[in-house]
């Protein structure tokens, strides 16, 4: 399941819409996206990093946004993950993010994570453990070309791109660590996609 990303995960019946790209992004969008912080490329995406108060990683409850634009595919997938929340801070702010995921996208079902639910829209709500420290909710949406840029990923990386998002929900101690570019104005142009 984890390999077909949230899309297929969620969707009961195939060919379901997908929910618009959040914060006012369009999904395949390859240039109308801010100066990142910081830069991750793998392969066949380049992760575009925003720490709180940049935009689009805005808002009191924002630690941070990545938007994975594919080569061929543009603006694939977004994640949101909040500061680090005590216990009651999480269940304020998780169940008003259910509310209006259901307000937006309908009911949800168990995700592939624990405590995580999926919306058939490719759209993912989820909590992580920060040992010692507390809990962040992340929200993942997904394009409608995710899948494939997933399966091109898997092509040229040696692992599907979902597995980024897995990594998010295993312990601190446990997580992979990551490379990041240090140079956003490295990002490559349209003509090189």
């Amino acid at each position: 399941m984890l390999a077909t990303g949230l899309q297929a995960a969620g969707a009961e019946a195939a060919g379901a819409p997908m929910a618009e790209a959040p914060f006012g992004l369009a999904w395949a969008s390859k240039t109308d996206m801010p100066k990142p912080t910081l830069m991750d490329q793998e392969a066949n995406i380049t992760a575009m990093i925003y720490f709180y108060g940049h935009p689009p990683a805005i808002g009191v409850d924002t630690q941070e946004v990545v938007l994975d634009v594919c080569r061929d595919e543009g603006l694939q997938r977004v994640v949101w993950v909040s500061r680090i929340l005590s216990v009651p801070e999480r269940t304020d702010l998780y169940e008003q993010l259910l509310t209006e995921g259901v307000r937006r996208h309908g009911a949800s079902r168990p995700g592939p994570y624990p405590r995580s639910v999926i919306w058939s829209t490719g759209v993912l709500l989820g909590v992580r453990e920060t040992p010692g420290r507390g809990e962040q909710i992340v929200m993942v949406s997904e394009g409608d070309e995710f899948s494939r840029c997933s399966s091109r990923h898997r092509e040229e990386a040696g692992h599907s791109a979902v597995n980024h998002v897995a990594e998010l929900f295993q312990l601190l101690a446990s997580r992979p660590p990551r490379i990041r570019s240090q140079a956003p104005a490295s990002l490559p142009s349209v003509g090189q996609r």
